[in-house]
């Protein structure tokens, strides 16, 4: 049995990965931002108007202005780091994951995951962090 088909790769689906890599590429650098408009400029071009964010420190939060809100809070607790993609997004059903790795001038560096889901426009509907 070939569970691998003969044709050539679809072309539509693989332009549609190139989307969304963008699309978690807008959202983790919106992270890097420390000024809170340049945070919610990036948000708006990758978060869905009701999407959601979770993590273990977090409670549900809903909405770009939220998230926003989340991100430049999060200097008061972590200070200045920068965020990086460490490999393409996997990606499959309109949901996928991502590692991550956030670098901090001094301590530890950070290394995470995160579950994130989206809707037909590649905008972010929801996002688990795990780290």
């Amino acid at each position: 049995m070939n569970f691998f088909p003969a044709q050539a790769p679809d072309l539509c689906y693989m332009e549609n990965n190139k989307s969304i890599e963008k699309t978690i590429l807008t959202y983790t650098s919106a992270w890097n931002e420390t000024e809170r408009e340049a945070v919610l400029e990036k948000i708006s071009k990758c978060w869905a108007p009701g999407g959601a964010y979770t993590d273990h420190l977090t409670d549900t939060i809903t909405g770009p202005e939220a998230i926003t809100d989340l991100i430049i809070s999060s200097y008061r607790q972590m200070g200045p780091r920068t965020f990086q993609v460490l490999a393409q997004p996997q990606v499959h059903h309109q949901s996928g994951r991502f590692r991550w790795l956030a670098v901090r001038p001094e301590g530890y560096p950070i290394e995470g995951m995160d579950y994130f889901e989206f809707d037909s426009e590649n905008r972010i509907t929801r996002i688990v962090g795990f780290f």
